[in-house]
């Protein structure tokens, strides 16, 4: 089954906050840290990257749940094209929103929470 969400989680160094994420990221089962992408906000000329841009994200640590719907069109030879699109649905700013909703954030969209 493919996994129609994707969680984000923009990052940039000289940032405590992301340090300290890092931290506790460092802290969860591996199944859960896999379900994470960890990205810069920022390429290293200082603009933000095309993802941040895209997504809207200007702090950092920002978590970012996108749904990944696919968008295809027909063309005039018949010929189907499609393409990924990246849906943002739920947004966390700040590294106290984001640990603290980390784990429901991710039992909701990814299969990687274990019921005990």
């Amino acid at each position: 089954m493919m996994k129609q969400y994707h969680l984000y989680i923009f990052s940039q160094d000289g940032c405590p906050p992301c340090a300290r994420l890092k931290e506790h990221l460092r802290g969860l089962p591996e199944p859960q840290q896999q379900e994470l992408d960890i990205v810069p906000m920022k390429s290293s000329s200082g603009e933000l990257t095309a993802l941040a841009a895209e997504l809207n994200v200007n702090l950092t640590p920002t978590l970012v749940v996108c749904h990944e719907e696919l968008h295809c069109e027909i063309d005039q030879d018949g010929e189907e094209f499609c393409d990924g699109l990246e849906v943002p649905v739920e947004r966390f700013v700040g590294a106290n929103a984001i640990i603290n909703s980390l784990a429901s954030t991710i039992a909701a969209y990814t299969y990687a929470i274990d019921e005990d």
